[in-house]
């Protein structure tokens, strides 16, 4: 006959494996990892949005080069022509309100000093990753770029009736990137649905090269216009493209954008937020 003792032991043994082994079926959801992109607050300068975002939650920013910094520099843009005063002022800025910077763009270079100019800005306002839908000729040098500041080149797509790239075909961006050390992809999935592309079907083409993807919802699939709804409310299964993005051990930002909310941003940036920290 057992003892008290054992008994006791023994149901603290069952009680270990057990936690054991649910710990090895049911992993930890992973942080997510949290950015907005700036343009979806274009209505507002830089130095208004960063308290908003603050609010909700948000981790980080993707930083659009259309948007103006403060009311103190009249319609001066985050770009590299910005003055040194500028850009300590925005450095400041950020740096006080906790945030930090995960990408840039959209911003295509056309020339090579053009790009010299783009990552030596970067490289200055501790950005890692630049967005762009630089021309196919233009990577290469981008690349080299890259390397030489440690900065990243992700290859952004529009959709299927752009005029300027045919970058909303994943394949097309693959084999772009696939042989560049510093070139990755930041996927849109918003114009991506527009062209009748789901998103786990694109990540699967571009593999372990999404740097830095660009989040959304749409309220249909497939449907060229655009419509980007708070995440969860629309046909992109944003549920289970997390669970994908989790299954391959992606890590990198989701970047909230949306195109659709200008004039009032904040009620569906909170939803968005919630959303995807809950999934």
């Amino acid at each position: 006959m057992k003892t008290i003792r054992q008994i006791v032991l023994l149901s603290a043994l069952f009680a270990f494996l057990a936690a054991g082994c649910a710990t090895e079926t049911q992993p930890a959801k992973p942080e997510r990892k949290i950015a907005v992109q700036t343009y979806t607050l274009r209505k507002n300068t830089l130095e208004e949005t960063l308290p908003m975002l603050k609010s909700i939650g948000v981790d980080a920013l993707g930083c659009s080069a259309g948007q103006e910094i403060s009311a103190k520099y009249p319609k001066v843009k985050f770009n590299p022509s910005m003055n040194k005063e500028q850009r300590e002022f925005v450095k400041k800025l950020i740096a006080d309100n906790g945030f930090k910077i995960v990408s840039y763009g959209v911003y295509t270079p056309k020339t090579d000093a053009d790009s010299d100019k783009l990552f030596e800005f970067c490289k200055e306002m501790n950005i890692p990753a630049i967005i762009t839908e630089a021309k196919p000729e233009r990577l290469g040098y981008m690349n080299q770029l890259g390397k030489k500041y440690n900065i990243r080149v992700c290859i952004h797509n529009h959709g299927k009736d752009s005029k300027a790239n045919n970058y909303y075909d994943p394949n097309v961006v693959w084999n772009l990137i696939k042989d560049g050390e510093y070139l990755y992809a930041c996927p849109d999935m918003g114009h991506w649905s527009r062209s009748g592309i789901r998103p786990i079907d694109g990540y699967k083409i571009l593999r372990n090269k999404m740097d830095v993807i660009h989040f959304k919802d749409q309220k249909t699939f497939g449907n060229k216009k655009n419509e980007n709804v708070p995440h969860g409310e629309g046909a992109l299964e944003i549920d289970k493209v997390l669970k994908y993005l989790d299954s391959v051990g992606y890590n990198g930002y989701l970047v909230i954008e949306n195109e659709n909310i200008a004039d009032d941003p904040m009620p569906v940036l909170k939803k968005s937020v919630e959303y995807i920290r809950a999934h």
